[in-house]
């Protein structure tokens, strides 16, 4: 770990609330998730096979908006979401490099985790697709899109959980979670950060658009895990002016 990578994570840690616990963060975040499910499964009655296609299809939007969320909000300065851009960019960034992507304690869930108050609004936005599902097809359409969407974002900070832990010994053997692992940890090389490796779930997105760091099929991308023969080169010039770029926007914070 850096010096300046080390002074950052000790003032980020002196910010903290006292009170603040990380485990409460996780548990409020999956006890909203898990009373949501509870309540949406309860309305599914008896769907057809069609309405089941609301799953799949769902979870595919899902991917593509975290990697739009992640490739052109939390990396990209935009008026009036600085706040996410300076949360992820300026402050994820610099807690975690690919050279030192772990947590230490619970207390840096803190900077792991979304706040729990962004769950309720990916909520509140899946609401309104479910309304309009509700409207023109049916109720068991609209309640699957709720569960689907409140499993990828349950998924979502799983995963990235995953690509932080210290500990790899069990990650390293799950399948789809190992993938991400690596996939996500390259992502913290300030060469590439701004433009590749955006997805924290599955890359198929980054797959899709072209902005993974893999010269592989959409099969080979999913099932990945540490592997580090398909890998593209960095072009030198390319490494060094994204490092200076990044370097750049880290200290306009």
């Amino acid at each position: 770990m850096s010096p300046r990578q080390a002074a950052f994570r000790a003032a980020y840690r002196e910010r903290i609330a006292p009170a603040y616990s990380g485990l409460l963060h996780v548990g409020l975040i999956y006890l909203i998730g898990g009373a949501m499910l509870f309540v949406a499964i309860r309305h599914i009655h008896g769907p057809t096979w069609a309405e089941w296609l609301v799953v799949p299809g769902v979870a595919v939007l899902c991917n593509i908006f975290e990697w739009f969320l992640h490739a052109q909000i939390m990396h990209r300065p935009r008026k009036g979401l600085m706040g996410i851009y300076k949360r992820h960019t300026l402050a994820h960034h610099q807690f975690f490099t690919q050279e030192a992507p772990c947590h230490e304690s619970t207390r840096d869930y803190r900077i792991v985790f979304f706040p729990p108050y962004a769950f309720i609004t990916f909520l509140a936005m899946s609401a309104v697709g479910a309304a309009v599902l509700n409207a023109i097809w049916s109720s068991n359409a609209a309640w699957l899109l709720i569960c689907t969407t409140t499993g990828m974002y349950m998924n979502y900070e799983f995963f990235h959980w995953g690509c932080h832990v210290p500990d790899d010994r069990i990650v390293r053997h799950i399948p789809f979670m190992n993938t991400i692992r690596r996939h996500h940890i390259a992502h913290h090389d300030t060469a590439i950060m701004m433009t590749k490796n955006m997805n924290l779930t599955y890359p198929f997105a980054d797959w899709l658009f072209g902005t993974s760091d893999l010269d592989r099929g959409l099969l080979g991308h999913l099932f990945n895990g540490y592997d580090t023969r398909f890998v593209k080169p960095i072009p030198s010039k390319r490494r060094g002016g994204a490092a200076r770029d990044a370097a750049a926007a880290m200290a306009a914070e």
